[in-house]
């Protein structure tokens, strides 16, 4: 990994935390040698947890960004309650980035076309989902081991 980040055509890396499809929870050892990694080398982690929410009891789920500021101001975090609680279809995911610039940068690309207009119907049913969807989840998780 260190050879590939030092490369220097390589601009970002994609961190699956929870991994999908293999269900691999990353440690706090592993995420910190991995933003150490990419900071060192200006690589920007875009760390996609959307499956967050689908973690074993028997593993604990760290945030990539919230292990320290400069992680947090070096990378983009992607999230949905889509994967857990089954409403994927309703286009109600979410880009987290701390750092101003690149926040702009990402809304202005991803609005070019105007397809990332917020869903009415998804913003209901988001609220819902995390309002009153634990037990469900909970039981979802369990019946999954």
């Amino acid at each position: 990994m260190e050879r590939k980040a030092a490369d220097p055509e390589v601009k970002f890396m994609l961190l699956c935390n929870p991994h999908n499809p293999a269900g691999r929870v990353w440690s706090k050892q592993e995420l910190c040698q991995i933003g150490e990694i990419c900071i060192r080398n200006g690589v920007t982690v875009i760390a996609d947890e959307i499956h967050c929410e689908l973690v074993f009891p028997e593993n604990v789920y760290t945030p990539f960004a919230s292990l320290s500021e400069k992680f947090q101001k070096y990378s983009v975090t992607c999230v949905s309650p889509g994967k857990a609680f089954n409403i994927a279809g309703l286009q109600i995911a979410n880009i987290v980035c701390a750092d101003e610039y690149m926040r702009h940068k990402i809304d202005k690309a991803i609005n070019i076309n105007e397809v990332c207009d917020v869903n009415p119907f998804g913003v209901i049913a988001t609220i819902a989902a995390y309002n009153e969807g634990e037990e469900r989840l909970a039981q979802f998780v369990s019946l999954s081991v």
